[in-house]
């Protein structure tokens, strides 16, 4: 399988509506198509790094150089703090990372790590894992041609900083006899993991 972009997001989930659960027919010819590229405005030249996780990404602080700081750089202008982007990590960006840090209630230390790339990353997570992809994921593992997959739409972290989708699964010839047809509920992780689970409370 093609290797996947993992993200992981601090704290909180990032919320993605609708809330209610709502049943998503996923296409057959999902694979590819369903992980495309940010609408961000990185640059092309750039791009090649979102595809690399949070947790694999080079730690940067002052002083470093590279095209990953380059990428930074243009996050932190994406979101309003505002830095040269030159792909040197000086002491204007390392100011206006702790600014980021500050405004995303993480560790105010200057220092892009894993945390601080996910934040910076979290719109390229949600682009890249969609719902629509993670029922298709689960009905490529599941292979069972009677279960219809359905999400509230939210983006859930496990203890392990790994992000997923929460899925009810439903039996169509238990709705066809009158019954809610729920048979379980499966947690779908963008590496194409399929685990049994329980249901998310909000």
């Amino acid at each position: 399988m093609k290797k996947k972009w993992l993200t992981i997001v601090p704290a909180v989930a990032l919320a993605i509506t609708p809330l209610y659960f709502q049943e998503v027919e996923a296409s057959s010819d999902h694979p590819d198509s369903q992980m495309e590229q940010s609408n961000s405005d990185v640059p092309q030249r750039l791009q090649p790094i979102l595809d690399i996780a949070p947790e694999h990404q080079p730690t940067l602080k002052e002083d470093s150089v590279g095209l990953e700081v380059e990428l930074v750089q243009v996050k932190l202008n994406h979101f309003g703090f505002e830095t040269d982007v030159d792909g040197i990590f000086g002491s204007k960006t390392e100011k206006q990372v702790m600014n980021f840090q500050k405004k995303h209630d993480l560790i105010i230390d200057g220092i892009v790590g894993e945390e601080t790339w996910t934040a910076l990353l979290a719109e390229e997570c949600q682009d890249m894992f969609t719902v629509d992809y993670a029922i298709s994921l689960a009905e490529e593992e599941l292979n069972n041609d009677d279960l219809i997959f359905s999400s509230n739409g939210e983006l859930y972290v496990d203890n392990d900083g790994r992000t997923f989708y929460n899925l009810k699964a439903s039996s169509k010839s238990m709705i066809e006899d009158g019954g809610t047809g729920t048979v379980g509920f499966y947690n779908v992780y963008s590496d194409g993991e399929v685990i049994l689970s329980e249901p998310m409370n909000k």
